[in-house]
């Protein structure tokens, strides 16, 4: 067996991600001290990979075709977001990190800044690379 070692990264420890306004400047606490940040799993992960092959079951054993609609697959990949979040701390709101939370802000039409922040956060592999 091969040592793949040095390509390695850990996909499943989560990675932070300030979150930025739509002017590109970080949200920060009234007071200023604290800046917003969302922990994410990788798309990659295990949770991840398991949330699509979920996908992929569920659409595999319908006997009747599967008409998708792109209400649905929206749906669907909401819920791989919210499956990859494990934290935050909003700073704006003292609101939880649970699924319900994380659901309602990811399909606020009003955030979608967020929801695309928190999406191509865990589609980029560099963001759970080891620093160097």
């Amino acid at each position: 067996m091969s040592d793949f070692s040095a390509f390695e990264i850990d996909v499943d420890k989560p990675s932070r991600l300030t979150l930025l306004d739509q002017s590109g400047r970080p949200y920060r606490s009234p007071d200023g001290s604290k800046t917003a940040w969302i922990e994410v799993r990788s798309a990659d992960s295990e949770v991840g990979r398991r949330h699509a092959r979920a996908v992929a079951r569920k659409r595999l054993q319908s006997r009747v075709r599967m008409k998708l609609t792109p209400e649905e697959l929206e749906s669907e990949h909401t819920d791989l977001l919210v499956a990859l979040t494990s934290a935050w701390d909003l700073v704006v709101t003292d609101l939880p990190c649970t699924p319900e939370n994380a659901r309602a802000l990811y399909t606020n039409d009003r955030a979608v800044h967020i929801r695309r922040q928190v999406d191509e956060h865990a589609s980029d592999p560099s963001n759970f690379a080891p620093a160097s």
